[in-house]
């Protein structure tokens, strides 16, 4: 049961979402007086001491504004895969993480580069397919791919605890 209970929604000073953190790295931010605790988790931290009582926390808000210009989602292989869905966009099927590849719009061996606009996600049936062709040559699909915003990730985040979710889907 505490195995779903790992993670932590960091807040900042006005309640904006600003990443997702162990339970444990919440729990050193908050010990440190760098963060409040907003909410807890239903369980507690397993430690030696038999006395001692240590919730998970759930949610915490730093005591800083964080400057959301400087706030850039890493280029990976994951964050490319959420930004489409873990869909092929070539085909629009949902293969199993394994069958995913990340193709290059602009093949590198044409000087294509590792770059949010020019990676996909591509099923290995449409990347082998695509081989070294330009996008335009294997498919009339018009993509425009760019970097998501980090809360746009945020919330494609599995398993979100039902606490977080006033603050990764506010209501209007």
């Amino acid at each position: 049961m505490d195995n779903q209970f790992t993670k932590t929604l960091v807040l900042d000073s006005s309640y904006t979402p600003r990443g997702i953190i162990s339970s444990f790295r919440g729990f050193v931010i908050t010990w440190k007086g760098n963060a409040e605790v907003v909410q807890n988790h239903d369980c507690k931290f397993k430690v030696q001491d038999p006395d001692a009582e240590y919730w998970k926390p759930s949610i915490i808000r730093v005591n800083h504004y964080v400057n959301q210009k400087g706030h850039r989602v890493p280029l990976t292989r994951e964050n490319v895969f959420r930004r489409d869905n873990h869909k092929c966009v070539y085909c629009d099927i949902g293969e199993k993480r394994q069958d995913l590849t990340i193709d290059h719009l602009v093949p590198q061996c044409r000087g294509g580069k590792n770059t949010w606009d020019n990676l996909v996600t591509s099923c290995k049936t449409c990347n082998n397919k695509k081989g070294d062709s330009d996008v335009e040559d294997f498919t009339s699909i018009k993509l425009d791919p760019k970097q998501p915003h980090y809360l746009a990730l945020l919330r494609t985040t599995g398993n979100i605890p039902e606490e977080w979710r006033p603050y990764l889907f506010p209501s209007k």
